[in-house]
């Protein structure tokens, strides 16, 4: 099968190449963005790496790549070929970045003036990471264009790793601002899985479930494999290349392991087919063991091919496995194809591209790491369920069980009263401990659940305000020597993030003591000045221009708490700031309705809410489809409208986004009214 593929992407590439002028004209590059190489390289073979630049230039056996390069193991040098042009008005400063993390030897040639190709760079995990020119998780080399002409470059390249990357050049400002990005979205990835980390260790630790333990090991070792993958801890240590390689590779193969015997577990195979779980137990460990020791002996590119090509089986065996189960089980096999399943497609996707069968994009690139995450999130959601479930059986067999005491405290309550006075006074002493048995429960469940709903509440509304606080801290702490103008907009970035943290915090307080009644309504007359002073400071709250008021007659009084309105509005505003367009203002509108009273609202643009959710917009904790890749806690609309009520009034929705626009409504009473 397989040199039937690799005869299959052999003629595709040569047909591209026939019918694609684009491959042999010069790469254009744009001092604006970062320029890929697709359709401009062409690759050579050199086995065993004999040849020198001239022998290779002259050899043949050219391909012309209409994609990145991708040649799976190989221990094979491989040559690139790239002619490059840059505008005339552009700056003669470039990087040739190289999106592998983990390539051990790369060499840079150019020709000289005799027409002759020279080393001009040498670069690669071999030399060690103190060494490259540039500091960065990935090959970053300085390439200097000093005229607009085009410019012939050749690569040399090897790695005992996957040789799969992709060839970008880039001007030094733009990989600056690309890098800023590209970290942010490591730190976010890698600090939700630690999170998720130590929340499992914490539950593990209470619990002392063995599958808490199994995936505690499952979401160690693929944060693990994940970050040595990117190549962060290789540039954060500086470690050496054999020694993280070998430490990759071994995780790696025990991933096997740890994944059949995790996934075994969450399908419950074990009690239908004792034989046949600890069968793929035992060789799957056969397999991290043997590949292990084979890749540690220096054969890693057989070890990687064995252990995908039996991690790809053993993915085959699961799924067949969970179907067959699907219409017998209570669950399981559903779940495990849903939550496993967007695991093992990225798996099989990364495994496919180190092997030569895919080329190498960003979506193949990375396609492990957001298989990893999801699956780490849906599996998460599964376990919190699994264990709420064991918790409600626990509470209703605690309660059958105190059901059944009762009655037979019922019975000896009937003996006693016959037979003997002492034994009344037992009686009683059983029903008081009965009582205070089940006070004591409902005390627990009530601290378990406020424990869970805080947690929850930390690790899902915190991350982001946390991961900006910390690794802007760790950019100042980094280049304390950077310009000031850098430094004030990292302490703007941290004190965004505080701020965030400050407004998140006071939500669940003031949603707290409205739920226990402990809210202060203070309602008193406020002139026309005082509400033109609130409305005035409220929109001081937003840069200049971001909320634009509109006056059309505000009553002469209103029978109101100014405190409580005021967080009203400021939750209406800072809604539609946050789910509206930053280029388009938010609209306050004030004045008196067609009914007699005050009517608040606040407009911006945005897409149409569904249907389904308008009616659980002012639910607490609701947050609807559109609102989950912003920062919220589901609160604002609730508060909202609880302070509606308080003064006797009602918030509701007035335009839903279908002609562009989102519009929700305070409406006030103008003399004093029963709160509702």
């Amino acid at each position: 099968m397989r040199p039937f593929v690799r005869r299959l992407l052999t003629g595709l590439v040569l047909l591209v190449a026939a019918i694609c002028p684009v491959l042999a004209a010069p790469l254009m590059l744009d001092p604006q963005a970062s320029v890929a190489s697709l359709g401009h390289l062409s690759m050579l073979r050199d086995p065993q790496g004999r040849l020198d630049a001239e022998q290779a230039v002259a050899a043949q056996g050219w391909k012309a790549l209409p994609g990145a390069v991708n040649a799976g193991y190989t221990t094979d040098a491989i040559w690139v070929r790239l002619e490059v042009q840059r505008p005339a008005t552009a700056s003669a400063q470039w990087l040739l970045q190289l999106s592998h993390a983990l390539l051990d030897d790369v060499r840079l040639y150019r020709r000289d003036a005799a027409g002759r190709w020279q080393l001009e760079q040498q670069s690669g995990e071999e030399i060690g990471r103190s060494h490259w020119a540039v500091d960065a998780r990935n090959l970053q080399l300085p390439l200097r264009l000093d005229d607009a002409q085009p410019t012939a470059l050749l690569l040399r390249l090897q790695t005992r790793n996957a040789m799969s990357t992709r060839i970008s050049l880039a001007t030094p400002e733009t990989y600056a601002a690309d890098a800023r990005r590209e970290y942010l979205f490591y730190g976010l990835g890698l600090g939700f899985g630690l999170l998720l980390l130590i929340f499992h260790t914490l539950f593990w630790q209470m619990t002392r479930e063995p599958i808490s333990g199994w995936y505690l090991l499952y979401v160690g070792n693929a944060l693990l494999v994940e970050a040595l993958t990117a190549g962060l801890p290789q540039q954060l240590l500086d470690l050496p290349a054999r020694f993280s390689d070998g430490l990759l590779s071994v995780n790696m193969c025990i991933g096997v392991a740890i994944g059949m015997r995790f996934a075994t577990m969450q399908l419950e195979t074990a009690p239908r087919w004792p034989r046949v779980t600890s069968a793929l137990n035992r060789v799957a460990l056969l397999v991290s063991l043997s590949t292990a020791m084979l890749s540690l002996s220096g054969y890693n590119g057989q070890a990687m091919a064995i252990m995908q090509v039996s991690a790809m089986l053993g993915i085959a065996t699961l799924v067949g496995l969970a179907l067959w189960l699907l219409p017998r089980d209570e669950g399981q096999a559903r779940s495990f194809l849903l939550i496993f399943g967007v695991y093992h497609v990225g798996v099989a996707i990364s495994f496919l591209r180190n092997l030569g069968y895919v080329p190498t994009t960003a979506w193949t690139a990375n396609a492990a790491a957001l298989g990893t995450l999801l699956h780490m999130v849906l599996m998460s959601e599964r376990l919190n369920r699994r264990y709420d479930a064991i918790r409600r059986e626990k509470e209703a067999a605690q309660q059958h069980l105190v059901e059944v005491v009762g009655r037979h405290n019922d019975n000896l309550e009937r003996e006693v009263r016959v037979r003997t006075a002492d034994l009344r006074l037992e009686i009683e002493q059983r029903h008081r401990l009965e009582i205070e048995l089940r006070a004591a429960l409902d005390t627990e469940r009530r601290a378990k659940q406020s424990q869970l709903d805080f947690v929850a509440m930390v690790s899902h509304e915190f991350r982001t305000p946390l991961a900006i606080i910390n690794t802007t801290a760790q950019q100042i702490a980094k280049n304390l020597d950077a310009a000031r103008e850098k430094t004030l907009a990292r302490c703007a970035n941290l004190r965004a993030a505080a701020q965030r943290m400050t407004v998140l915090v006071d939500e669940y307080l003031t949603s707290d003591r409205m739920d226990t009644g402990q809210a202060p309504f203070q309602p008193r007359e406020c002139s026309r000045d005082e509400l033109v002073e609130l409305l005035d400071d409220l929109v001081a709250d937003w840069p200049m221009g971001r909320i634009q008021l509109h006056e059309t007659g505000l009553p002469t009084s209103l029978h109101c708490d100014p405190g409580l309105l005021q967080v009203a509005l400021r939750n209406l505003l800072a809604n539609a700031d946050r789910h509206g367009p930053p280029d388009r203002p938010v609209e306050l509108e004030a004045g008196v309705a067609a009914d007699g009273g005050l009517r608040l609202a606040v407009t911006s643009p945005g897409e149409p809410i569904p249907a389904d959710e308008v009616p659980r917009l002012f639910e607490k904790y609701f947050r609807g489809r559109l609102a989950q890749q912003s920062p919220g806690a589901g609160l604002g609309l609730y508060l909202v409208r609880r302070i509606a009520g308080l003064h006797g009034g009602l918030a509701r929705l007035e335009a839903a986004g279908q002609q562009g626009r989102i519009c929700v409504a305070l409406m006030l009473p103008l003399r004093g009214a029963q709160p509702i």
